[in-house]
């Protein structure tokens, strides 16, 4: 039960202590009359002993006033007197129950609220997204990447375990723990790759993320994980090299793009100019020579994909150089 929760309870818990209280002061309305009637008789036979306004005066204090006066306690008969002294003892326990009561009530009502605003909050886990950690996938998740989770919590602060599960194959990454206000964590692909099914060219898996806090399970809404493509240049020797699209280091078998390799080189006697292989690779004709006049600075070498995939989903790589 929350506060706000407990506070709206208040009204019940007074809406009680006051019926208590009324009931306990309606049946004290026995004792008021039997001070009325006594006060009544005195009126009359000794109107001169009484104080102003007698009507006024309550059993205790009309109780005093005979014991201390001997003319009005002789015009008082000894069952009327008796009367009184009941009257005050009733009214003595019955001030006695209705003010425990209300004590009880008032310090059971700080006791809970105590309880309530001090009791361990359980952690909650909202909003939860996952994006690559790569920039230039902009944030579309890729298997070649890390892939960072975030989320948002209330409640306490806890640690927390959170993996990953491919909805297809139902395999889950193994849990990594982390402090409930992190509000992120990264998993590195080779730390989830094992769970995913799907490993074709321009296919996609769907994961979702887990949490496990200390009382509550939490998943997120499932997402699409691309397969990436990897486009590799690899130096073979010093005489060619190649250039290819690969998927977990395999060639994808008839895989058309186009790439550029870029490095300067320079004839004898020659200044350094920029030289570029490859372009349209299709079928599987990707190997390129190397001019063997030329003096390659592979320092300089990048590696350029142009195309057709998304290129938030391919990652280029240099192998050999």
């Amino acid at each position: 039960m929350g506060t706000i929760q407990f506070l709206s309870s208040l009204p019940a818990l007074l809406g009680l202590t006051g019926f208590v209280v009324y009931y306990f002061l309606l049946r004290n309305r026995s004792g008021n009359q039997i001070t009325l009637d006594i006060v009544g008789k005195l009126r009359q036979v000794a109107p001169e002993r009484m104080p102003a306004q007698p009507e006024k005066l309550d059993p205790n204090t009309l109780a005093k006033l005979i014991e201390s006066d001997t003319t009005l306690r002789s015009k008082v008969s000894e069952q009327d007197f008796q009367l009184l002294r009941d009257a005050l003892r009733q009214q003595f326990i019955t001030s006695v129950v209705v003010y425990g009561l209300c004590g009880v009530i008032f310090l059971a009502g700080i006791g809970l609220y105590v309880y309530v605003s001090t009791r361990p909050t359980p952690v909650s886990i909202s909003s939860i997204s996952a994006e690559s950690t790569d920039p230039t996938a902009e944030g579309l998740p890729v298997d070649l990447d890390g892939l960072r989770v975030r989320w948002s919590a209330s409640g306490d602060p806890e640690d927390i375990a959170v993996s990953l599960e491919a909805m297809d194959s139902q395999r889950r990454t193994s849990p990594k723990t982390v402090r409930s206000t992190e509000a992120q964590i990264v998993f590195a692909p080779e730390e989830y790759r094992t769970i995913l099914v799907n490993r074709e060219h321009d296919g996609q898996n769907r994961v979702r993320a887990v949490f496990q806090t200390g009382k509550s399970l939490y998943v997120s809404p499932q997402f699409a994980m691309r397969v990436g493509t990897t486009i590799m240049a690899v130096h073979i020797g010093p005489t060619r090299i190649k250039i290819i699209g690969v998927i977990d280091n395999t060639a994808i078998q008839n895989y058309d793009f186009e790439a550029k390799l870029i490095v300067w080189a320079a004839a004898a006697r020659q200044q350094p100019a920029p030289v570029t292989y490859g372009g349209a690779i299709k079928n599987g004709h990707n190997d390129f020579p190397l001019a063997p006049t030329l003096r390659y600075d592979w320092s300089t070498v990048k590696l350029v994909f142009l195309g057709p995939d998304d290129r938030r989903v391919v990652r280029t790589q240099l192998l050999g150089f």
